[in-house]
């Protein structure tokens, strides 16, 4: 079977524009770890697009370069591939046209589908489906709609966004305001309280009628000045509160059907318990150490569900800690 790996900042998506530093290198950290997996399986080729400005990768694949129409070059891989495995941000509903791409092309999608991606890409729709399962979430409402904040700190994201890029801590109502008012009318913004907790992040394998929870991660999140900055994180680091986690996977899933293959969930472990920010309908940085800290290939797990939809280990996969440090680009 030949896999076309399309990882957006280093595939080609960013051609046109200035890349990046911190995405870039968070991007090629998740498509060599997947290649590398993917490429230790038998029977499989891996393509993959890449930016001209950049280096190969120094690992078998092929590689197709992009040197101006991204879409073009991603539109030709496809042509050419039995299956896509899709890495992209949800920002201006790249990722859900990727994968509307794909079944419209009836080429195997390894991801979840493009109605489950749709939801998951609107940190609110995610929150309203969510809580209706009963799955604990962070309140969040559209700015405009929200209720009065009496001089409580609150957090203002893009309803579309990606990591912690454009998120930013409020002082208060007449604070959240003005800021929103200094920025591009076009962005759909969403307004949170700030909870104070532990950022976490969990990594689940998501079949038919089975999730599998293969990664309990602490997220090591930084405030400065009024953002969030993603340092890194500990795959595995997070011992506590695995049972819960398992069950809320499950709740996900049944809220957000389509959900599929590698999935990663980012929540605040309060003291009341795990709560849910927001869902990563794709690979996530905690994948780069997860195949080395549970000792499995979660490209072979993704590339059984492609064949049995239910095969899969239900229930819980425990690993050992690996820190991912996105400022040096390091697994260890």
């Amino acid at each position: 079977m030949r896999i076309f790996v399309f990882e957006y900042i280093t595939g080609g998506g960013c051609v046109n524009e200035e890349m990046i530093p911190s995405l870039k290198a968070e991007g090629d950290m998740m498509l060599n770890a997947i290649v590398r997996d993917l490429t230790e399986l038998e029977s499989i080729d891996v393509l993959i697009s890449r930016d001209v400005r950049l280096d190969s990768l120094s690992l078998p694949t092929s590689i197709h370069w992009v040197e101006d129409d991204w879409w073009s070059a991603w539109l030709t891989c496809v042509n050419e591939v039995d299956a896509v495995l899709p890495i992209a941000p949800e920002t201006n509903g790249i990722l859900e046209s990727l994968c509307r791409s794909v079944e419209a092309s009836g080429k195997l999608l390894l991801n979840s589908s493009a109605e489950a991606v749709s939801i998951a890409s609107s940190k609110k729709a995610t929150v309203d489906c969510l809580a209706m399962q009963g799955v604990p979430v962070i309140p969040t409402w559209r700015f405009g709609a929200h209720p009065r904040f009496n001089n409580q700190p609150l957090v203002v994201k893009p309803d579309q966004g990606v990591g912690c890029q454009d998120i930013h801590i409020i002082a208060d109502e007449a604070a959240l305001i003005e800021y929103v008012k200094s920025r591009d009318p076009i962005i759909e913004w969403v307004v949170q309280p700030y909870m104070a907790g532990q950022s976490i992040s969990m990594s689940i394998m998501v079949g038919h009628s089975c999730v599998c929870l293969v990664g309990t991660n602490i997220q090591r999140v930084v405030q400065m000045n009024d953002g969030f900055y993603l340092l890194g994180c500990v795959v595995n680091g997070l011992k506590s509160h695995q049972v819960e986690l398992l069950e809320l996977a499950k709740g996900i899933c049944e809220a957000i059907p389509g959900l599929w293959g590698y999935v990663g969930v980012d929540l605040i472990l309060t003291e009341q318990g795990p709560v849910v920010l927001e869902i990563n309908p794709r690979l996530t940085t905690a994948y780069v150490g997860l195949s080395q800290s549970t000792g499995r290939n979660l490209a072979a797990m993704i590339m059984q569900l492609a064949e049995c939809p239910g095969a899969l280990p239900t229930g819980l996969i425990t690993g050992e800690c690996v820190h991912i440090d996105l400022e040096l680009g390091r697994v260890a």
